[in-house]
């Protein structure tokens, strides 16, 4: 009987196949940091809320995003055709939430036979087929301590308000997280850092962004650049990273200029390679260059409130960040803050 691997995205299915891995490869292919996250482990209802996020916020139609999420789907949801199933993921934020997602699924499941996991401590769509072979002799059996872990840490990720993520992360829970999945407690100790700070309302990816144009004005290219190196475990793609320049762009009072247009315009080069018009598109936002207002200087320094006076509403997994529920975690003592 065949294999299944599930991995992150093309580039890691690509170097599976450079290093004659056998086995029928699915790219998972969801930044699931970004936007809603419903509860549950059911794959079409998640399925149907993400496309709907994914098509809005990059500018795709959503039946071809929900399509393609069904596709995917299916694949996994008949398992018991494959003699084995195995989970490469790498030790990103990126990864870590695609992998509570299908462990979490798994643990509902009542036939799960051959359930394999391969963690990496390394980038998977960089590796050389020697390393990708040495990886697949490390992989270890998916444990039922694994899947409750990842069950629980799903629930919380998926709850409506922060509280259950900051206890899953808790100090009396945090060593028995990093004993069974080991990359899970950091990556969500990211996520969670992307809730807004107390005074300035910004999440530690616009305050990085921010902090950066203080020197002067920068090209979107280096920023991002710049920016993603900050991170150990490097999560963020230019796409999520360029709805974030948006948000800071073109709120009621803009925290940066310059950007020529929303980035869901120039979406489609990613996703749609060989079509010019997008292709020309992400050539002009990625070399725009951008400048600090003085509204993003004082958010800088705390006196102006980003996710307040500008009204932030986007979602956290099931998290809803909306005037009136403007959850917050305060960076410096590692607390979340109720909102007012």
């Amino acid at each position: 009987m065949p294999k299944l691997i599930v991995t992150n995205g093309e580039s890691a299915a690509e170097r599976l196949r450079a290093a004659g891995i056998k086995g029928h490869i699915l790219p998972w292919q969801d930044m699931l940091h970004d936007g809603p996250v419903p509860p549950g482990t059911d794959l079409e209802e998640v399925s149907d809320v993400r496309a709907d996020f994914l098509s809005q916020a990059l500018g795709l139609p959503f039946d071809e995003v929900r399509a393609d999420f069904a596709h995917r789907d299916a694949q996994v949801e008949v398992h018991i055709a494959y003699s084995q199933v195995e989970l490469w993921f790498e030790h990103d934020l990126f990864d870590q939430l695609q992998l509570i997602q299908l462990l979490a699924y798994f643990a509902h499941e009542p036939e799960r036979m051959g359930l394999s996991l391969v963690q990496a401590s390394h980038y998977l769509g960089i590796m050389a087929p020697d390393e990708m072979r040495a990886l697949e002799a490390h992989r270890t059996p998916v444990t039922h301590l694994m899947m409750e872990t990842a069950r629980e840490a799903w629930e919380a990720f998926t709850a409506p308000t922060p509280r259950p993520l900051a206890a899953f992360l808790s100090r009396s829970q945090v060593s028995r997280v990093y004993e069974v999945l080991p990359h899970l407690a950091p990556a969500l100790h990211r996520l969670i850092a992307e809730l807004p700070a107390p005074k300035s309302g910004l999440s530690l990816t616009e305050e990085r962004i921010l902090r950066h144009l203080q020197d002067g004005p920068m090209k979107v290219a280096h920023l991002y650049a710049a920016v993603h190196s900050m991170d150990e475990a490097q999560f963020l793609a230019d796409l999520p990273f360029f709805l974030r320049l948006d948000g800071l762009a073109f709120a009621h009072e803009p925290l940066i200029f310059g950007l020529p247009f929303r980035s869901s315009e120039a979406a489609g080069l990613r996703l749609s390679p060989g079509d010019e018009i997008a292709e020309r598109s992400y050539r002009a936002y990625a070399s725009a260059e951008i400048a600090l207002t003085p509204t993003g200087a004082a958010a800088l320094k705390g006196s102006f409130d980003h996710a307040c006076q500008n009204a932030v509403d986007r979602s956290i997994g099931g998290t809803h960040l909306m005037p009136g529920a403007m959850w917050r975690f305060d960076r410096t003592s590692g607390s979340l803050v109720l909102p007012n």
